[in-house]
């Protein structure tokens, strides 16, 4: 039997009073405390330019129900580390409700909110919520990669990414630990945190576009530029074999989201952008060795490897024989 928490009190939680602040003038970091005989709660928000960041811990005796309404754009991941969550909308996303079971995330979108949150069992949750100005920005004003929750958020329709939750990987957990015990202070916090959400996102969008149920094709749409970029970028690879490009790197200086960039030049080529790198770079070492003219230390070097021997593991992985068999 659930015990329903009024309105008025679903909003004291949410406004409850600051147990201390970890603000610095770069970004906002609160913890916040709540006693309720329903609910004992504790949260710490962390908010950033387009990002807010809660972490809720959650003791309750009893299952709670809440309504909830408000007008503004929702849109955010949200990763049930512990516990279970349930929204019901008065009119529900394609006849279903927004359910992300213990261990599981999702990403969703909602124009407006209105509908009864339902919670079995205490819980311990990161949400991250997005301004739709910043999500726009982060992938270029072009949400096309994101399929059906790309056109969703562009015609402001609710949805969600995938027909139910997934379960929260290993890389995904520690990417999570990292952002609530994250090492440093002012800027470098700031630019830290930003950098792992991102990560956390793509790992994220990564294993719902990797699931063939939920998007059987596993494409995206590219437009005759995004072609002309990735070409672009496959040349520069090509021309620049030892140079330590990240993906990050490679995306902005072809002027497009990353996620774009690994998606769609694996779609466009066969290859993914590091398959592609390492293709090239033991496709010219070998004709260099074959030459002659350079030491198997400098041809490590020149292909972008710190060590020969890891140079010389990678190449019999790729080749099945050692660098020194081409030259006996």
């Amino acid at each position: 039997m659930y015990k329903h928490i009024s309105h008025q009190t679903f909003q004291e939680i949410f406004q409850a009073e600051k147990g201390y602040n970890l603000s610095d003038t770069h970004i906002s970091d609160e913890m916040m405390q709540f006693n309720h005989p329903y609910l004992k709660a504790a949260h710490r928000i962390i908010t950033l330019e387009g990002i807010c960041i809660i972490y809720r811990n959650w003791e309750m005796p009893f299952p709670i129900s809440m309504f909830t309404k408000h007008e503004q754009p929702f849109l955010k991941m949200q990763f049930e580390i512990e516990g279970h969550s349930d929204f019901v909308r008065k009119t529900a996303i394609a006849s279903r409700d927004v359910e992300i079971l213990h261990g599981k995330h999702t990403l969703l979108f909602l124009p407006e909110v209105d509908g009864t949150l339902y919670y079995p069992s205490s819980r311990k949750v990161l949400d991250i919520v997005f301004s739709t100005v910043y999500f726009q920005k982060l992938f270029a004003h072009d949400l096309s990669c994101l399929g059906n929750l790309g056109k969703a958020i562009q015609e402001n329709q609710p949805a969600l990414i995938g027909n139910q939750s997934r379960i929260i990987t290993n890389p995904m957990s520690k990417v999570i630990q990292e952002i609530l015990n994250c090492p440093y202070h002012g800027i470098f916090k700031k630019t830290y945190i930003e950098a792992k959400i991102i990560e956390l996102l793509n790992l994220q969008i990564d294993q719902f576009f990797n699931d063939r149920q939920t998007y059987p094709l596993s494409t995206i749409k590219l437009h005759k530029e995004d072609v002309e970029k990735l070409r672009q970028i496959k040349d520069l690879i090509t021309a620049n074999p030892g140079a330590n490009y990240s993906l990050m790197q490679l995306a902005e200086i072809a002027g497009v989201n990353d996620f774009k960039l690994k998606k769609g030049f694996k779609q466009l080529f066969g290859n993914t952008v590091f398959g592609y790198i390492n293709d090239v770079r033991m496709q010219q070492s070998h004709a260099l060795l074959q030459k002659g003219e350079h030491s198997i230390a400098s041809i490590s070097y020149l292909m972008g490897f710190k060590y020969p021997h890891h140079f010389a593991k990678a190449f019999k992985k790729k080749f099945g024989y050692t660098p020194k068999n081409v030259r006996t």
